[in-house]
């Protein structure tokens, strides 16, 4: 008798356990997850690789290390297996147009080749004689070209001119005294000024002593002076000396290098008398000619500004130096000249003054 058969009870093998539902969110990021592992250990994978690579060709070949990288390499490849099992489970994404699932590109086909019919054989072979023919002809133009030698003088060589040199002045030449010795460099030549003498009903006699005496001295008529130019300062001496002991009205115009320094002295009050100004800076070894006290132009009020006169001599800086004048603190500032014309204070005549 047959043993009863229970329809209901089936042996299914173990498959293991179910895999929990996740979010489809947290699924791709279980994705993500695993495929970034899977980079990590091909990385790894790769790098143990060459490693043995290396190990094998090296002659020492140290069994050691290479068992090591062999054993690291096989756990790898098991690694990187369960991985990919899991990242087949997870596939597909559950969210769309997500990269995991358009990671793998479609291959594309290739074309069947296309059979032609026997009526274009001909042509076929037509074209296949005309590229032997080319490219025989091919051959022989390149044989052509490498039996073909330039010539060896193919143009004239034309002979190489000298450069002639421009001989030049080196303006300048007179600063480089580093190397050379120093030249004698002879001072500016002096212009002696002109002597503008008033004239007078006897100026003809004056004029006719001074030629006896200076012939080569010029006599020339400007705006009622007679404007004398000698040609020697020994000359200008004697005839300055000459129209002093006539006394004869005339005046001398002094180049600014021997003409007295002006400067203003400002911050003493208006009372103080200038001949008290000038016996202070004498006293300081400053050489003083003349100490003025300015006043204004229309009313005549004095002013608390005094003019001073220094003398052109070795000492003539010291005054820069001067902070003080009768125990009270100064300042120096050099005089400016008006736009007024300059007026002789003896003779009350224009475009003089009375020390000329």
């Amino acid at each position: 008798m047959e043993a009863p058969v229970d329809d209901q009870c089936i042996t299914m093998e173990d498959l293991g356990p179910i895999q929990p539902k996740f979010p489809d969110e947290q699924r791709c990021m279980q994705i993500k997850s695993v495929a970034k592992e899977i980079k990590i250990f091909s990385i790894r994978k790769d790098y143990v690789a060459k490693m043995l690579e290396v190990e094998e060709s090296d002659p020492s070949n140290n069994k050691e290390t290479k068992v090591t990288l062999e054993t690291e390499l096989k756990s790898l490849e098991e690694k990187i297996a369960i991985l990919e099992g899991k990242m087949t489970d997870y596939l597909p994404c559950p969210i769309a147009l997500c990269f995991h699932n358009n990671k793998s590109k479609a291959v594309k086909r290739t074309a069947d080749p296309v059979i032609r019919p026997a009526k274009f054989t001909a042509k076929a072979t037509q074209n296949q004689n005309k590229n032997n023919n080319s490219k025989a002809n091919n051959k022989n133009k390149s044989k052509i070209d490498a039996d073909f030698v330039f010539p060896t003088k193919t143009t004239k060589t034309a002979p190489a001119k000298e450069i002639e040199k421009v001989p030049t002045n080196n303006t300048f030449a007179a600063l480089n005294t580093a190397n050379e010795d120093d030249e004698d460099v002879s001072p500016p030549k002096y212009k002696i000024k002109p002597i503008f003498m008033r004239m007078i009903d006897s100026y003809n006699l004056i004029l006719q002593e001074i030629h006896r005496n200076y012939p080569t001295a010029t006599n020339t008529h400007t705006k009622g002076y007679m404007k004398i130019e000698a040609q020697s300062a020994d000359d200008h001496r004697d005839i300055t000396n000459y129209l002093k002991e006539k006394q004869l009205e005339h005046y001398v115009i002094e180049p600014p290098s021997t003409r007295p320094l002006k400067l203003v002295i400002k911050g003493l009050p208006e009372t103080i008398e200038p001949e008290d100004i000038k016996n202070d800076l004498i006293s300081k070894g400053i050489n003083i000619l003349k100490v003025a006290q300015l006043k204004k132009f229309v009313t005549k009020t004095p002013l608390p500004i005094y003019m001073i006169e220094i003398a052109r001599d070795d000492k003539v800086n010291d005054i820069y130096q001067v902070r003080s004048c009768l125990y009270m603190q100064i300042k120096l500032d050099p005089f400016r000249k008006g736009n007024r014309i300059t007026q002789c204070y003896n003779c009350n005549f224009f475009h003089h003054a009375s020390q000329n």
